[in-house]
């Protein structure tokens, strides 16, 4: 053991952050550890720098694991014929993957192989990885069979989806990552539909201790099949003993998760199967692995020992630096801060979503409106673009506006007869028509710029592909429309052997439950063309795909360039899991445009800021040293103005509101009063208040006064003016009493003006705090047509939770969230000290960055004054079941049922 071992343990053993070890009280114990067991001096200067370098390197390598110990004596493979190695060389070689990239996921997936057990002396390890949508779980999935496999791993089972096609399109990923045709020392062999009637016996297996033979399942997530594997893994009881078995279950919180009632002896059958398999006594060692980007029915719905929660550990899967996902397109919640790429997205009006909707139900025949002819026209132009930079990948378009799959066929008319119109539109002028195309084409460019993207995607790896010159698009494009009708949009064409054919035409796929080949022996479902098929299409093949539910999870669509999106869902995880327009697009970055309502844009813009809120706080847990089974991850609900559940109530049986404490529970109003006489009254008792508070301290941009006494608050709350439908700044003074009654009064809060730039002179008749300004923030209205009511949205930037803190030099560069922020607050022994943060917003306040969509110009008489409220972190008492009256808790988590470690053992160990 060496010294960086002893500073990990004692941190594991005590909870402490690294920020928490980093100090002198804490370096005495560590020198005097070090002493007694290695009989060498430690200063603190070399222990400061250990604790600093190992800092770096997890922000270098991105690894972030909520969970036990490490668990085994894995090593990182070497051999250079390893799977691993192998699959590593592949990454880079033929994926193409950056060093950065490749590293993330060697460590990533060593760090979750250090927390799986390798005996059956400790039961069932089970474990959640959490990735982003699109974002290369497949891969990280390969890497860790490839580096289990190196480390003696035998047996791996990979449940796959639902629907058939993606479980061949995962095993086909899988077997093309790992099996390298006799080259690897490991000797491959995969096993179809394994059972105790058919094909290899497990006493066929070869198991032994030195023997290299690994087995592969990759199965659909059906109750038949997965018992037909249970019966077969139970078979021979001697060859169960020898297998030491890696069970994956990707997207596992579909289908896997028990639906019935959780306190009761009924279990669903794919559910109940698994937790058969997997909590079996008789294997050498198994590991439940499941992987998802939509954690909350894992860590909501049962905890226990004899359940699936993933109660040894959390890994969270950091993206390559190329991911385009849910916080490039939409952005975070801070007002102040501009990264969505907004250009991507584009509006689909109220009126043409209703038109919709209305003839959808009605199944009646209706003509493209002109946000989908927009799309649609977009998606000719995209292509076009590409094919004249030689992009010779297919190029998709997503139209997803119903789970019905009734309504497919009606939408795919209404774009195939689309397509016909502008053939004949440009036919009838072809001059007039394309001068048309070039100025939507010039549109379209500029509301994504080479320089926007690259401000967005700092780390980018690689060149952006520019948008090509018009002229090059322009004979690709009629090319196309000159194409004959039939060759112009079709479905996939069959030979009479069965073999799919393409051509320079569009395909057109209706991808659901009931698609079936067509009658004239065409493919109406979506097949992309292999490898083989591709290497003969003479330009990029195209496809345009129209479905529901078989394209809301799993599937990658392949160079996706338009997405017209209109599904209606309030469930957060099946909503997330539908943006397919989310990863990865190399060579074509700047071609993908999304259209969606403005209540789809909103509710994704909350489900970003849920996602980082979820990241945030099983990163700090991490950090902490906590497991699943200590502490359990809590989920924000979703705020009053959007009808969004985290998951089906059925899937969250178990979720209540956290009582694990209110862990700085934040408020800021983004309601105001239209009223004129609300505005004024505003103004006029914050500037009473503040200037009651006597003198200031200049911190930064901001107006700071620190230990103003509660009574002082608590008067400025009640004489402030909200609007009737903000229960929220009504909940306050209950908030206030709840806590002076449960854990003692708090005596003093910091308050602070927060503005831009510099605090100065006032100029006459500006409003001022005895005499002293600074100038308002910017914060632009929704355009929700509500006359008596103004919707902001988002108050406070992030940053702001820090700006009672002096000096912030040592403040983490990528701090970006509340949860860090607030972390940092913990850090610096401020999370007891409560906040009440003050905003003059400009009414001349116009739209901007990620407010420009769906936002308009404040355009109001009198500044507004909105307020954040931040508490202090006081655990709730464990017999206080009383969380009513309104106290604002917007988490839930899970009740554990683990029982805790005993104090007198964890001593014992800790020694």
């Amino acid at each position: 053991m060496n010294i960086l071992d002893i500073i990990k343990k004692y941190k594991q053993s005590h909870k402490y952050s690294w920020n928490d070890m980093n100090n002198y009280d804490v370096y005495d114990k560590i020198r005097d550890i070090v002493k007694a067991m290695m009989e060498t001096d430690l200063t603190f200067e070399k222990y400061s720098s250990l604790i600093n370098d190992q800092v770096e390197r997890e922000k270098s390598t991105q690894v972030l694991t909520f969970g036990d110990n490490i668990n085994n004596t894995a090593k990182i493979p070497t051999d250079t014929f390893g799977t691993w190695k192998l699959y590593r060389e592949k990454l880079i070689n033929q994926n193409h993957w950056s060093e950065k990239s490749v590293e993330n996921i060697e460590k990533s997936s060593f760090e979750i192989l250090q927390r799986m057990t390798t005996t059956s002396e400790t039961g069932p390890h089970k474990g959640l990885v959490v990735g982003n949508i699109q974002s290369g779980k497949t891969a990280s999935m390969s890497a860790l069979i490839a580096m289990a496999a190196d480390n003696g791993f035998n047996v791996f089972i990979v449940l796959s989806g639902v629907i058939e096609n993606l479980r061949r399109q995962t095993a086909r990923r899988i077997e093309s990552d790992i099996f390298f045709s006799g080259k690897g020392n490991n000797q491959w062999n995969y096993l179809d539909r394994p059972s105790v009637r058919e094909g290899m016996q497990t006493s066929q297996l070869e198991l032994s201790s030195g023997s290299t033979a690994r087995y592969l399942i990759v199965s659909l997530k059906n109750s038949r099949r997965i018992r037909s594997i249970l019966h077969w893994l139970k078979h021979d009881r001697n060859m169960q003993k020898k297998m030491k078995v890696l069970l994956i279950d990707d997207e596992a919180d579909q289908a896997s998760i028990n639906t019935k009632d959780v306190n009761g002896e009924e279990r669903t059958a794919i559910n109940g199967t698994i937790r058969n398999i997997v909590n079996d006594g008789g294997y050498g060692a198994m590991n439940y692995v499941a992987y998802t980007a939509t954690p909350f029915a894992n860590v909501l719905n049962e905890s226990g020992d004899d359940t699936l929660y993933p109660k040894n550990f959390i890994s969270l899967l950091e993206p390559g630096e190329d991911y385009i996902g849910p916080r490039q397109i939409f952005g975070k919640g801070d007002p102040d801060f501009q990264p969505g790429m907004n250009g991507i997205v584009n509006e689909i009006p109220e009126n043409e979503s209703m038109m919709i909707k209305k003839y959808q139900d009605e199944r009646t025949p209706f003509k493209a409106p002109k946000s989908m002819q927009h799309a649609v026209k977009w998606f000719l132009m995209a292509l076009s673009a590409m094919r004249a930079q030689g992009y010779m990948k297919p190029v998709s378009m997503m139209i997803h506006t119903d789970f019905r799959v009734q309504v497919h066929n009606l939408i795919e008319q209404t774009v195939r007869n689309y397509i016909y119109d502008l053939k004949k539109e440009y036919g009838r002028n072809p001059k007039a028509f394309l001068k048309s195309m070039h100025a939507e084409y010039n549109e379209r460019c500029s509301e994504l710029s080479p320089d926007m993207f690259r401000r967005i995607m700092t780390d980018y790896y690689g060149d952006v592909q520019e948008y090509p010159k018009w002229k090059l698009v322009k004979r690709e494009l009629r090319k196309l429309l000159e194409l004959s009708d039939s060759k112009l949009v079709h479905h996939i064409e069959m030979s009479d052997e069965g073999e799919l054919n393409y051509n320079d035409g569009i395909h057109l796929c209706v991808d659901n439950s009931n698609a079936k080949d067509s009658e004239d022996s065409s493919q109406v479902r979506l097949v992309y063309p292999d490898r083989k098929r591709l290497e003969e299409c003479d330009k990029a093949p195209a496809f345009i795909v129209i479905g529901g539910n078989t394209l809301s999870r799993g599937l990658t669509i392949e160079g996706l360039v338009s997405t017209y999106f209109l599904r209606r869902t309030n469930q957060a995880d099946t909503l997330m899991q539908m943006g397919r327009w989310f990863g990865y697009r190399q060579h074509y970055e700047l071609m993908p445009r999304i259209w969606m309502d403005q209540k789809a844009y909103e509710k994704y813009g909350f489900l970003t800021e849920m996602n980082e809120d979820v990241r945030g706080k099983l990163m700090e847990y991490a950090d902490k040293g906590f497991s699943p089974a200590e502490v359990a991850p809590r989920i924000k609900t979703s705020p009053s103005y959007l009808d969004v559940r985290i998951t089906a109530n059925n899937k969250m049986q178990s979720a209540a509101p956290t009582d694990f404490n209110f862990e700085g529970m934040s408020y800021q109003t983004t309601l105001f009063d239209a009223d004129s006489d609300v505005m004024q009254s505003n103004l006029r008792y914050t500037r009473k208040f503040l200037e009651s508070l006597g003198a200031f301290r200049n911190i930064r941009e901001h107006m700071v006064w620190k230990d103003v006494p509660t009574e002082k608050v608590e008067e400025y709350l009640e004489r402030y003016r909200g609007v009737a439908l903000d229960e929220r700044i009504k909940s306050i003074q209950h908030i206030l009493e709840w806590l002076e009654k449960n854990t003692g009064k708090i005596e003093k809060w910091n308050v602070i003006l927060a503005g831009r730039d510099e605090v100065r002179d006032a100029d006459p008749g500006e409003w001022s705090v005895n005499g002293k300004t600074i100038n308002p923030v910017n914060r632009s209205r929704v355009d929700n047509a509500k006359k008596d009511m103004i919707d902001i949205r988002v108050l406070r930037s992030p940053r702001d939770l820090v700006s009672d803190i002096e000096d912030i030099s040592d403040l983490p560069e990528k701090a970006a969230s509340d949860n860090s922020f607030a972390s940092y607050r913990r850090g610096r022994n401020m999370s007891q000290t409560p906040q009440l943060l003050i905003y003059r917003i400009d009414k001349d306040s116009i739209p901007q960055g990620r407010n420009a969509k769906g936002r308009i110009e404040l355009h109001t008489p009198f500044d507004l004054i909105g307020l954040s409220i931040l508490l202090p972190e006081i655990s709730r008492r464990k017999d206080d079941d009383d969380v009513s009256n309104g106290d604002g808790v917007d988490y839930v988590a899970i009740k554990l049922n683990y029982k805790a470690p005993d104090d007198d053992v964890k001593e014992e160990e800790d020694e």
